[in-house]
């Protein structure tokens, strides 16, 4: 006899218990597992990013950049801002010159003394940049838990439990302060934690209808990393011309406000940055895109000048045709399936739709650290929302542990041929994709089955 499915009701219920028992057993059992069994000089886990983001210990990864550039650009000078301070000083600030109103900001609002800018420094209260940093995670997290709620709840249309609710966004907390990409970023001191915030609240205000708003909040990401702009395209594509109006509009007055702040030849000298960074890429490990995986495979043949392990100042890759082909042609294809891809099969809110989109502007993008990932979280909620009776939902889970969880002994492979697996979070990054893609809870009646019995 063929077991009855669960009602909807028991399958909520389930999935609530599921996820508390799934945070135990990948934040601290499987974390745990790891601790032990990797050799010495390779037992860092996400929990202890996890501590830190808790203590507000940031560190100075953009800030530091940041500090340098908008001292030499509010000093006279001459030679144009990422001549000298990229490419002559050799400091990756890689970011906008609209990009330093963020310091700019924290500076009128607490005061340069309040602002950490360089990871030597010891404060008693967190700096401010750690203070909103905190603000920004709390943003992600609570973004993603309402996202799981509204998909499961247009899922399945019925009513539901506060008690179990509420039981699902401590779990969803939990969740996102041991999801590695996210805390990652905290401990680095990266400005990517307002871009993860800022992309999980406009992805929010997308499944809500508020369409103007996210398309503001994707502006202000466009503003730090550039090639969100793509979201213009696909909006209009789409012909969602509230969002895309007010994403360029947002776009426009800072690009304005920027040029005449920091001039118009710091903005043209960007240009040479962005070409070279294209160019070459980055063959550090935590470089997780096509780019990095095809680095590091060249640094079997040439480990000095592909420096897979090490972070040296001022040191890039040497353009390499191939890895410069290979990176082209698998963005050029990110891009193409994301910006073409427009059915609305299993999306008719288009929520899946923007999901794809910024995963891929992610993704296709030379560089790609691990912390640029933390887009993944409200991504995940959204998906296993809509996954939740899917046969396929093993891969997400899957997937999801793969993204959440630092594995540094994967760089023991770093010399040997396999070494693609230190590329664990791209590949699993490109699950999801094919999962957004493929969306297989649109698949027809009786292909499904529930998998959390």
């Amino acid at each position: 006899m063929q077991r009855k499915p669960p009602s909807d009701t028991t399958a909520k219920a389930h999935l609530t218990l599921f996820l508390a028992v799934f945070l135990l057993i990948n934040a601290f059992a499987l974390n745990g597992v790891l601790w032990v069994i990797s050799p010495e000089g390779y037992k860092e886990t996400v929990l202890q990013h996890s501590w830190e983001l808790l203590r507000g210990r940031g560190s100075d990864d953009s800030w530091g950049a940041m500090q340098v550039g908008l001292d030499y650009v509010q000093a006279p000078h001459t030679t144009p801002l990422y001549t000298e301070i990229f490419f002559n000083r050799q400091y990756r600030f890689q970011y906008p010159p609209s990009a330093l109103f963020a310091l700019l900001g924290m500076q009128q609002i607490a005061g340069s003394e309040r602002i950490r800018t360089n990871e030597v420094q010891v404060f008693e209260i967190p700096p401010i940049n750690d203070l909103i940093g905190w603000g920004f995670v709390l943003a992600t997290a609570l973004s993603a838990a309402a996202l799981l709620e509204i998909v499961l709840r247009r899922r399945q249309a019925l009513p539901e439990s506060r008690m179990a609710a509420a039981a699902r966004v401590a779990v969803v907390i939990g969740l996102t302060l041991t999801f590695y990409p996210v805390v990652k970023a905290y401990t680095l001191g990266q400005i990517q934690v307002w871009i993860n915030g800022l992309f999980a609240v406009s992805l929010l205000c997308w499944a809500t209808g508020r369409k103007a708003l996210g398309g503001i909040l994707v502006g202000l990401m466009c503003l730090i990393k550039p090639h969100y702009a793509l979201f213009l395209l696909w909006a209009a594509l789409r012909r969602e011309w509230r969002f895309m109006t007010a994403c360029g509009i947002t776009i426009g007055m800072g690009l304005i406000a920027s040029v005449a702040v920091f001039g118009f030849a710091n903005h043209l000298d960007y240009v040479r940055v962005v070409s070279f960074l294209s160019e070459r890429g980055e063959a550090y490990y935590p470089n997780q895109s096509a780019n990095g995986f095809l680095n590091r495979l060249m640094s079997l043949s040439d480990p000095t000048l592909f420096r897979n392990l090490d972070f040296p100042a001022g040191q890039f890759p040497p353009f390499t045709p191939w890895v410069y082909g290979g990176t082209l042609l698998s963005s050029l294809a990110i891009l193409a399936a994301a910006l073409l891809h427009r059915s609305v099969a299993g999306d008719d809110k288009r929520i899946i739709d923007f999901c794809t989109m910024a995963l891929s502007a992610t993704m296709a993008s030379p560089i790609a650290w691990e912390h640029h990932y933390g887009v993944l979280l409200p991504i995940f909620a959204v998906l296993l929302g809509a996954m939740l009776r899917s046969r396929w939902i093993a891969w997400l889970g899957v997937s999801y542990v793969l993204v959440s969880t630092f594995i540094p002994a994967s760089n023991l492979l770093a010399a040997t041929p396999v070494n693609f697996l230190q590329s664990y979070l791209f590949l699993a990054a490109v699950a999801v994709l094919l999962l957004l893609h493929y969306r297989p809870w649109a698949l027809p009646t009786g292909q499904e089955k529930f998998p959390i019995q």
